[in-house]
């Protein structure tokens, strides 16, 4: 696991604080009924068939790890996200 990155990303995350899920899967449809506020744990878990903002202020090297299963395997089990 790259601890630069792996810093840098829970950094960021730490910034954002809320996560909003995209419950039509759709991200440009911003109506309200449509978005709903869920734990960074929770939408990484559903990575596969969520849409949530947890990539916003990413940059692509640190997407591609995020979207790695064994780091999200390790961040999840290691407590980092509570």
């Amino acid at each position: 696991m790259s601890c630069a990155l792996t810093t840098s990303i829970l950094s960021k995350w730490r910034e954002q604080q809320t996560f909003v899920r995209f419950l039509d899967g759709d991200t440009l449809n911003c109506h309200v009924e449509n978005l709903q506020y869920v734990p960074l744990k929770a939408a990484l878990e559903h990575i596969d068939d969520w849409k949530v903002d947890w990539d916003m202020d990413l940059s692509a090297e640190e997407v591609a790890l995020v979207l790695d299963p064994e780091w999200r395997h390790q961040i999840l089990s290691d407590s980092f996200l509570s």
